[in-house]
């Protein structure tokens, strides 16, 4: 399922790596965070490789909502009160200004990619109690924020909105091409290891002097853990035609209603019913997206509808700086929580002052950090959730499961005294995988939306044939 930004936009080919080489910066990730990072290491003088496993832009930043704004839900209440004013101006500051930094980027090079001022709204669907605690906390940080009682534009009734003004919105795959076209980047080069200073892929090593990990989930365990400090999620989108000429960008304040932005000749993008990777059986998240769509718009038209996974962090901030103090030479941008394009950006900006400067990070981002009260909670949740997975298939399913598997649907079964994932197609050809996900070995769970097996544990994919769809994994099932 081709997102609306694949289908109205075509990227330049670039070869495949082959044989060894050495570069000062290898840059693990062609999306948004790895292309921005090596064009900013390029203007500071430094030159540097992009590795990327599939095609640039193929991963979330192709399946991206496109809109740029320092409004990451309500995250302001929660920073003040976990991680105080100092980190939480941090944070500010730099999103504020990379939405500028695209504004200067797209001015520099004449990139033609849609940007468009726009307000950002955060709509509560009933009690504002919380919006209200936002918007006090957004002024407290010097954003030019207010509550507002109505978010008017929209088809569906609302308890109030929070608005930050001047924001943006973008076409995201011509920026990124347009960038990708000006770095050294070697695409279906997937990275299996990292080695006495070197990636290794199936088509040769690069040696580096520094690594940043920009694939949107680590694909290195240990050190680092970031397997135990974030978990995935993914999102369903559709591009509609004969809608509201919407002006400004809306997402719902605890998830439960859409997300919604213009993106011009009549298109508007309109999401919703987020879910964790590996929890979605049965399907349904596009029927009912369109049909909610219809009921506010009757008679719309459907131009595109996709799925993109993000990562959510335990404390709800990323990690962008050191990968870890057991390896001063690389570094990562990871746990966006849906907010990718100012958080790119600013992952952008901080890892070129780390490399070429010496700067650090900034504190909020520290990937060593460890807020107790902030990520107690949900590390206990994400660590439960690993073990549930583990433990699952220590019961074995009757082998009429695997018999009785209609065509286009799929079950876990046992065949021939093993665990498996089977999918039957629509021929009738049957499609049998392991049930162990190749990452750290969790149970696989189906995605009827998608057709694909997921890892609910650390969200790793593989279509029916065990092909890897996304990481961390690196290792294709089967």
């Amino acid at each position: 399922m081709a997102s609306y930004w694949h289908q109205t936009a075509q990227g330049k080919e670039h070869e495949e790596l082959a044989g060894d080489r050495e570069a000062d910066v290898v840059v693990i990730g062609g999306g948004i965070t790895g292309v921005l990072t090596a064009y900013m290491l390029k203007r500071a003088g430094i030159s540097s490789v992009i590795l990327e496993a599939d095609r640039v832009g193929g991963g979330t930043t192709g399946g991206t909502t496109g809109k740029i704004t320092a409004q990451h839900g309500l995250l302001y209440a929660k920073l003040l009160s976990e991680f105080g004013k100092e980190r939480s101006r941090e944070y500010a500051a730099i999103n504020l200004e990379a939405v500028e930094r695209f504004k200067e980027i797209i001015d520099a090079e004449g990139i033609d990619c849609g940007f468009t001022r726009a307000d950002s709204y955060v709509y509560a669907l009933q009690d504002a109690t919380a919006l209200k605690e936002e918007a006090e906390a957004m002024r407290r940080l010097s954003f030019d924020a207010e509550y507002v009682g109505l978010a008017k534009e929209l088809p569906f009734p609302t308890a109030g909105a929070v608005r930050l003004k001047d924001q943006a919105y973008f076409h995201p795959l011509k920026f990124l091409y347009a960038l990708a076209e000006k770095l050294t980047i070697f695409e279906r080069t997937r990275v299996l290891e990292v080695k006495d200073g070197a990636v290794h892929t199936k088509l040769g090593s690069v040696r580096f002097k520094h690594l940043v990990f920009a694939c949107r989930y680590p694909i290195v365990n240990i050190p680092g853990y970031y397997f135990l400090r974030m978990s995935q999620q993914r999102s369903y989108l559709t591009a509609l035609r004969g809608c509201a000429d919407l002006k400004g960008m809306y997402v719902d304040a605890n998830s439960n209603g859409p997300t919604l932005r213009p993106a011009g000749e009549d298109v508007l993008i309109f999401g919703g019913f987020d879910v964790r990777s590996g929890k979605n059986p049965a399907g349904g998240k596009f029927t009912s997206l369109l049909q909610q769509a219809r009921t506010f718009w009757p008679g719309c038209e459907l131009v595109a509808q996709w799925s993109a996974e993000d990562c959510r962090p335990i404390d709800n901030v990323p990690y962008i700086g050191l990968y870890s103090e057991a390896e001063p030479a690389w570094y990562v941008a990871t746990g966006f929580n849906k907010w990718g394009m100012t958080s790119a950006m600013a992952a952008a900006t901080i890892l070129t002052g780390m490399i070429a400067e010496g700067k650090d990070t900034l504190k909020v981002y520290a990937p060593a950090r460890f807020e107790v009260a902030a990520s107690a909670k949900n590390l206990a949740g994400d660590v439960g959730e690993t073990v549930s997975g583990l433990l699952k298939g220590i019961y074995s399913v009757p082998e009429e499961a695997f018999q009785n598997v209609e065509r286009g649907k799929a079950a876990l079964a046992e065949l021939d005294g093993e665990r498996a994932c089977v999918y039957r197609d629509d021929s009738g050809r049957t499609h049998v995988l392991p049930s162990r996900c190749s990452h750290l070995g969790c149970r696989l769970e189906w995605n009827a939306d998608d057709t694909a097996w997921e890892c609910p544990c650390h969200g790793s994919r593989f279509d029916i044939d065990g092909a890897i769809l996304d990481g961390p994994t690196v290792k294709p099932m089967g």
